[in-house]
């Protein structure tokens, strides 16, 4: 099983922790700066104020059972 992957949230700065198997999409939404959003099927979304490319490692490293 995989860990909860830990990410910083945009707006305050605490963490936030996410299951990387009930993920769907992570995308960026454009704006300045841009923002990196994870998004739980189709009525979910949070922003991380991680990038992109940083996201998408640490959900695939705890998807393969990496520590972090």
């Amino acid at each position: 099983m995989p860990k909860l992957c830990k990410f910083t949230s945009p707006a305050d700065g605490k963490p936030v922790y996410v299951n990387p198997l009930q993920v769907s999409v992570v995308y960026t939404f454009k704006g300045e700066p841009p923002d990196t959003i994870i998004a739980f099927g189709k009525d979910f979304m949070l922003g991380v104020a991680e990038s992109l490319e940083e996201t998408i490692g640490r959900l695939d490293k705890a998807i393969a059972g990496e520590a972090p």
